[in-house]
């Protein structure tokens, strides 16, 4: 599910009540299963599908980062940065020289 609608404001209590679970218990065989928190995931696959839109297309970092369902760019940027180690816009330029 996340996979398909990352772009969607996806919250945790959504998920769980989905499949009929309590949070918590949710939480704990989201981590069991996956070996990250939900929201851990979530913001991993959202930097994934960045990455595709930075390398392939001219939209600028905030369209990138709405594009992908951050609802702030600020807050895409530090975990870009967290999973990348590097920001978006640098990440865009060594790319797009390397390529």
């Amino acid at each position: 599910y996340i996979n398909n609608n990352y772009s969607e404001n996806i919250t945790l209590e959504y998920a769980s009540a989905q499949l009929g679970f309590d949070q918590s218990y949710f939480c704990r065989i989201f981590k069991i299963a996956t070996g990250a928190t939900f929201t851990e995931y979530l913001n991993f696959v959202r930097i994934c599908k960045a990455e595709k839109l930075l390398q392939n297309t001219k939209s600028s970092v905030l369209e990138v980062s709405e594009a992908v369902g951050f609802s702030s760019v600020s807050y895409f940027n530090r975990m870009f940065k967290k999973y990348r180690n590097c920001s978006p816009r640098f990440y865009r330029t060594v790319v797009r020289k390397n390529m």
